[in-house]
């Protein structure tokens, strides 16, 4: 059950990107993969992998089964029956599925015990991971656990940026949201590489599905680098998306930047834009959120 998908070289980083990437992390304080998340991995890979092994290595951690039970229980996951069991998750939505969102969820935990200074980026990755949640709703090629696992790793390497030096994260506020290619010019200064390929990393390091991995690195296209289809290109348009969605949220309504990179995705998703804008409408005043 292991991702299938190959992805030819061009769509990966290349290796002086790498390279300057691996030279942050050298230096870097690393979210490392816990224990549950590296044993469901091993159980995803297997030809036929145990769901009730895989149930019972998640019901071990019990703060793990809460904060997953009140996840998937959450509107963003529009569950037609209360989940009150792991095992009762894993016979729901199976074992890739909520590997996903366990990995997400582990990740979250370990980005709160980050240092006060990086607050301002973990609301922003938390946000971001609310805002894919939110755009399940227009695709039925990926998962809900697919798009939040996704919207919580998309900053992953700006958090290490911050807790390498505190002024990028001056920089970081100014140009994140409307601005991202600028706050990448930033890194490269400070740090000679990107948060997207410093992203790329770490979701290697936490075993990511590959489309999400790449997804991460090219979280920031305005063109598909090719060839791209599928999961790949729906999952780097959604991302922009998301970025518009969280500035409707903040009241940022005319950002040149922003609005270009919602009509790209709009029209790379064949969505017409008085859906968009109803579809924003509703889920701002309904105030969804995980």
């Amino acid at each position: 059950m292991a991702d299938s998908a190959t992805y030819p070289q061009t769509l990966y980083p290349p290796r002086t990107a790498l390279e300057g990437a691996f030279q942050v992390v050298r230096h870097a304080r690393i979210p490392q993969m816990p224990d549950v998340v590296l044993a469901l991995r091993n159980e995803l890979s297997k030809e036929e992998p145990d769901l009730g092994r895989a149930a019972d290595l998640i019901a071990q951690d019990l703060a793990m089964t809460a904060q997953i039970l009140k996840t998937i229980n959450s509107p963003g996951f529009a569950s037609r029956i209360k989940v009150t069991s792991i095992k009762q998750a894993v016979g729901l939505i199976g074992i890739k599925r909520l590997a996903n969102l366990v990995t997400a969820e582990a990740f979250n935990r370990l980005l709160s015990d980050r240092r006060e200074g990086t607050r301002l980026i973990l609301d922003f990755v938390r946000e971001q991971a609310w805002a894919m949640m939110a755009l399940t709703a227009l695709t039925s090629a990926l998962e809900p656990e697919e798009l939040y696992l996704f919207g919580m790793m998309q900053s992953a390497g700006s958090v290490i940026f911050a807790d390498l030096n505190q002024d990028y994260v001056n920089e970081w506020a100014i140009h994140a949201l409307t601005a991202p290619q600028l706050l990448v010019e930033c890194e490269r200064r400070l740090f000679k590489a990107d948060h997207a390929t410093v992203g790329f990393l770490l979701a290697g390091v936490w075993r990511l599905p590959e489309p999400l991995s790449l997804a991460i690195y090219h979280q920031h296209a305005l063109s598909l680098p090719p060839p791209c289809e599928g999961q790949l290109c729906t999952l780097i348009a959604l991302a922009q998306l998301a970025r518009a969605l969280i500035a409707l949220r903040r009241g940022i309504e005319d950002n040149a930047d922003l609005l270009d990179r919602r009509d790209w995705a709009l029209h790379e998703l064949a969505i017409p834009l008085d859906p968009w804008e109803r579809f924003t409408a509703r889920l701002l005043a309904d105030g969804s959120a995980l």
